[in-house]
């Protein structure tokens, strides 16, 4: 980033931005669960910042391959720094119903492709081709490194401001990535091609970008349930508490950071056929989670299976910005964006309906499967075992 001043700006912001969605994830739901005494409302806030996206994600794309992304992008985040200031000042008011919570996380999930694909749009113009990679790892770790220091910060601060004022410092760290986004230069812009797909019919023209897609929604929905169901299997299987709970999220943060670290190496490589293997490997470190006789052992294959899936988003983002043509890629990120964003929170639902059904370790067993059966079928694409795929 030495060379390219303009995505080390970006990266600062994205990281004080990402370091604030940490606060405010941690700060909104220690709120719900004090206040509902229920894990059910914290699912319910998932969904609302996570569904609405699956409407504006291919609309915002769109409109940013028309135009500039960077007044788009200043708009979404100088909106959401608002609307996440409102729950403390609201709260402040003694008036903060839980429909305004859901309501103001509706719509700041509405907002955000702004900003996620025009990152994405405007990376293949910052730097070489060949630097894709390395451009996109770091870019990664703005969302993998504040989740292992966040915790812990947002922890003391909640303790010392209360939940909803710490939501103030999220509100703050939006002006970073504000003041970031306003140096970003202008790039270049196409007239609309006559044959310019319409949104979502967009993947059948890249098809091996939307198997790609396709994939990583396998691989985030098979995840979803892990989160809901590692509560209870620490508790009950590996007989710890909710330091052991931390300890383990810890270490898959670790892990997906120093991981990210090989996406150069692992770019001499057929990205398509690599994605296969990080989802196969995961599968297998799930695998090893699910029977993990105590807790340090269930941490050492977290740990690791953190190391294999930290390259995983900067090779899927290099690989779509190549296959795809630069004209169209806000409309194609944001049909990406608006499929994978509720993947996660629907395999948490998911998670959450097997757990009355069957035991955590039963259900972290069935996610290691899904992601195994995930990586063996994408291996015997051929279309995804080649160098080069457009």
């Amino acid at each position: 980033m030495r060379r390219h001043p303009a995505l080390r700006r970006l990266w600062i912001g994205a990281m004080i931005s990402g370091l604030g969605d940490t606060f405010t994830w941690m700060a909104l739901t220690w709120y719900l669960v004090e206040r509902t005494k229920s894990g059910a409302a914290v699912g319910t806030m998932l969904l609302c910042f996570s569904l609405p996206t699956v409407f504006t994600g291919a609309l915002i794309g769109k409109w940013l391959d028309r135009r500039q992304p960077r007044p788009l992008m200043i708009a979404d985040n100088l909106a959401r720094a608002v609307l996440i200031g409102l729950i403390p000042l609201l709260d402040r008011l003694g008036w903060l119903p839980l429909t305004a919570v859901y309501v103001i996380s509706a719509l700041m999930g509405a907002l955000s492709p702004a900003t996620r694909v025009g990152t994405r749009l405007l990376t293949p113009f910052l730097v070489k081709d060949d630097e894709l990679e390395s451009a996109n790892a770091a870019l990664a770790l703005t969302e993998q490194l504040p989740g292992v220091i966040g915790p812990a910060l947002a922890g003391v601060a909640i303790a010392a401001w209360g939940a909803t004022q710490t939501l103030l410092l999220d509100a703050i760290s939006f002006l970073a990535l504000i003041g970031a986004i306003a140096t970003m230069p202008n790039i270049a812009r196409e007239a609309p091609q006559d044959d310019a797909p319409k949104t979502w019919t967009i993947l059948r023209r890249y098809p091996m970008a939307a198997l790609v897609t396709i994939l990583s929604f396998v691989f985030f929905f098979a995840y979803g349930p892990t989160e809901a169901a590692l509560p209870m299997f620490v508790k009950e299987h590996l007989h710890s508490n909710a330091a052991g709970m931390g300890m383990l999220w810890s270490a898959v943060g670790i892990g997906g950071t120093l991981g990210s670290f090989s996406t150069g190496w692992l770019s001499r490589y057929p990205a398509g056929r690599t994605m296969a293997c990080i989802a196969l490997l995961w599968g297998l470190f799930q695998l090893g989670m699910a029977f993990a006789p105590s807790l340090g052992y269930a941490i050492a294959a977290f740990f690791f299976g953190g190391i294999v899936w930290g390259p995983y988003l900067a090779i899927e983002t290099s690989f779509l910005q190549r296959t795809v043509d630069k004209s169209e890629h806000g409309t194609f990120f944001g049909v990406h964006t608006a499929l994978l964003a509720p993947s996660m929170p629907l395999g948490a639902a998911l998670g959450g309906a097997l757990l009355l059904r069957i035991s955590p370790q039963q259900v972290l067993l069935s996610v290691a499967l899904a992601c195994l059966l995930g990586g063996i079928v994408a291996l015997c694409i051929p279309g995804l075992r080649q160098r080069e795929m457009r």
